[in-house]
């Protein structure tokens, strides 16, 4: 995993005849964005992030997300450890379990 992955939770303003959509596609055009989803819960679309380092996420979470009309709250959670991604496990023994070193 190169860079820097992060998870932002966004809750954002629904608008007139679009709803989340509109605001939904602009996130999603930034180059950044690898994923953008409409959620249901506390937040309205969570948005799979990458960067070149944690500054580099921040500053794109403050200068171009947060700053976006309807936008209300963002939430940033930085993945530290990739244990499965797309079905895949990492760092796997032959026995399916975590590999443990000392």
């Amino acid at each position: 995993m190169n860079g820097v992955h992060a998870v932002i939770e966004l809750k954002i303003t629904p608008q007139r005849d679009c709803g989340f959509g509109k605001i939904a596609e602009r996130v999603a055009r930034f180059e950044q964005v690898e994923a953008c989803f409409l959620m249901s819960g506390a937040y309205d679309l969570l948005v799979f992030v990458k960067g070149d380092s944690l500054q580099d996420v921040a500053q794109f979470v403050a200068q171009d997300l947060s700053t976006i009309d309807g936008v209300l709250s963002t939430a940033t959670h930085f993945m530290l450890k990739t244990y499965k991604a797309q079905g895949v496990g990492a760092n796997l023994g032959d026995d399916g379990r975590l590999a443990v070193s000392p």
